[in-house]
């Protein structure tokens, strides 16, 4: 299926929405940017408008600004800013950041200025399977289907006590983030 681009019109009322503050206005006009939907790509621009719909508390905002954190794509790479955007879009029930934290922390972060062997290294050093486990818990209960073969997979990995410190996190968080 080809994606259909955003005419000049749609475009310029989606900047006046994205201007007044509509968090979905500046959610659509960044990824407009990102893909060079409509526009010309520009993923900095992109980034800035993501940022402010994420800002604006919008969870898809929230979860795409951490994968271009993750990636380093658009903005400079870095595992805090990834870590914040996943988990501010899971606090309010996003499947997918959900599953995209039990994958940073299954896999750890890959910081693309690192060499090879640096980089595994610090990769694994900021794995951590219990936190992944808990997470990929989440997303499967939110509805994100291969987040159960993920958590499926680690707990192989994992140890009885683990898994029983990740599924005591999980009761926690819905405790405090309401059942998922």
């Amino acid at each position: 299926m080809q994606e259909r681009l955003l005419d000049p019109s749609t475009l310029k009322q989606l900047q006046a929405e994205a201007e007044r503050g509509n968090a979905q206005a500046q959610y659509v006009l960044g990824g407009a940017y990102y893909n060079g939907n409509g526009v010309a790509r520009n993923l900095a621009q992109g980034a800035q408008w993501l940022l402010k719909a994420a800002e604006g508390g919008y969870a898809p905002a929230q979860c795409d600004l951490g994968v271009m954190y993750q990636k380093g794509v658009g903005v400079d790479q870095s595992f805090d800013n990834a870590v914040k955007w996943y988990q501010k879009a899971a606090e309010q029930g996003d499947a997918l950041a959900c599953h995209n934290l039990g994958s940073l922390r299954a896999k750890g972060f890959w910081d693309k200025k690192l060499g090879f062997f640096q980089r595994m290294k610090l990769a694994r050093a900021r794995s951590d399977y219990v936190q992944a486990y808990t997470w990929f818990t989440l997303a499967a209960k939110l509805g994100h289907a291969p987040s159960l073969k993920d958590k499926s997979v680690l707990e192989r990995s994992m140890s009885p006590s683990e898994i029983a410190t990740a599924q005591r996190s999980v009761e926690v968080y819905e405790k405090y983030f309401g059942p998922r």
